[in-house]
C-alpha cells in the first residue's frame, strides 16, 4: 500500500477510537491525553539523544511527562501538585546531568532533555483543563473546538499557501510555509472561533477575535517548534507511532502550545 492509502485507513480507524475515548468517561479521555503526552516526550528524548551524549532519557522522559500530566488532574483536589512534581522532575534532570554528562555538553543536555517533559507535561498537560468530567462530549467541547481550530488553521494555511504563497515564513525551518498561508489560516481560525466561541467558551465578539488570533499564532508556532527540533535532529518524522502520519509530535504539535494558552486566556477573561 502507498503512503496515502495507509494515512486514510489509519485515520478511518483512529478517529472513531479517539472520539470514543473522549466521549466514554473521565478516565478514558484523561488517560488518552496522558499516554499521548508520554509518547510525545519519548519522541522528544529520542531526537535530542541522537545529537547529544549522555543518558538518553527515553524511559525517564515519558514517565516524567505523564506524571506532570496526571498532576494537573490531581491539582483539582491537591493544590500545588503540579509545582511539586515539576520541581522534582527538574531536580532529577539536574542531578543526572551533574553526575553523568561531560561539562562541555552539560547545559545543552539539561536544557534540551528537561524541556521535553516540562513543555509537554507541565505546559501541555494544562490542556486537560479543557476536558471536563463525566460521560459524553459536552464537557469536552472546549478541547474539541481547539482541536478543530488547529485543523482549520492547518488546512487553510496549506490551501492559501498553495494558491497564493510567494513569501516564505521560516525557510530554514519549514521551507513550504508562507506568510500568505499563515494569514489564510488565521482568517479562517478567527471565523471559526467567532462562530462557535459564544456557544463553547461563552465569550463575546472581541474575546473570540482575540482567541482566534491567539490560537492561529500559537498553533503555527507550535508547528514550527516541532519542525525546528526535527530539522536540528535530522529526523523526517518524530516517530512512526501513527502509520502514515508520523508521531504524536507530528500530529499534536499545534495543540501542545495552543491548548494551554487557551486555558490561561479563558481564565483571565472569566476573572476580569
Amino acid at each position: 500500500m502507498n503512503n496515502l492509502t495507509v494515512r486514510i485507513l489509519f485515520a478511518l480507524g483512529g478517529i472513531p477510537v479517539v472520539l470514543f475515548l473522549i466521549w466514554f468517561n473521565t478516565y478514558t479521555r484523561f488517560g488518552m491525553m496522558t499516554v499521548l503526552i508520554g509518547i510525545g516526550a519519548w519522541e522528544w528524548a529520542r531526537m535530542v539523544s541522537s545529537k547529544l551524549d549522555g543518558p538518553r532519557m527515553v524511559g525517564a522522559s515519558p514517565v516524567a511527562a505523564a506524571m506532570m500530566s496526571i498532576a494537573w488532574v490531581i491539582d483539582r483536589w491537591v493544590p500545588g501538585a503540579v509545582m511539586i512534581v515539576g520541581c522534582e522532575v527538574l531536580a532529577l534532570y539536574l542531578f543526572l546531568g551533574f553526575l553523568r554528562v561531560r561539562i562541555d555538553e552539560l547545559f545543552p543536555w539539561i536544557v534540551l532533555h528537561a524541556s521535553g517533559p516540562l513543555y509537554l507535561g507541565l505546559w501541555g498537560g494544562m490542556t486537560l483543563k479543557l476536558m471536563g468530567t463525566g460521560h459524553g462530549f459536552e464537557s469536552s467541547f472546549p478541547f474539541i473546538l481547539v482541536m478543530v481550530a488547529m485543523w482549520t488553521c492547518d488546512t487553510f494555511a496549506y490551501i492559501f499557501g498553495r494558491l497564493f504563497g510567494k513569501h516564505k515564513l521560516a525557510p530554514q525551518i519549514s521551507p513550504k510555509k508562507t506568510w500568505e498561508g499563515a494569514i489564510g489560516g488565521t482568517i479562517f481560525t478567527i471565523a471559526l472561533i467567532v462562530w462557535l466561541g459564544p456557544l463553547v467558551f461563552h465569550t463575546g465578539l472581541i474575546a473570540n477575535i482575540f482567541l482566534g488570533i491567539l490560537l492561529s499564532i500559537s498553533g503555527q508556532t507550535g508547528d514550527l517548534l516541532e519542525s525546528a527540533i526535527k530539522r536540528w535532529a535530522g529526523a523526517k518524522d518524530s516517530s512512526q507511532v501513527f502509520p502514515g502520519h508520523g508521531g504524536v509530535l507530528d500530529r499534536l504539535d499545534s495543540l501542545f502550545l495552543a491548548g494551554p494558552l487557551t486555558v490561561v486566556v479563558l481564565g483571565v477573561i472569566r476573572h476580569v
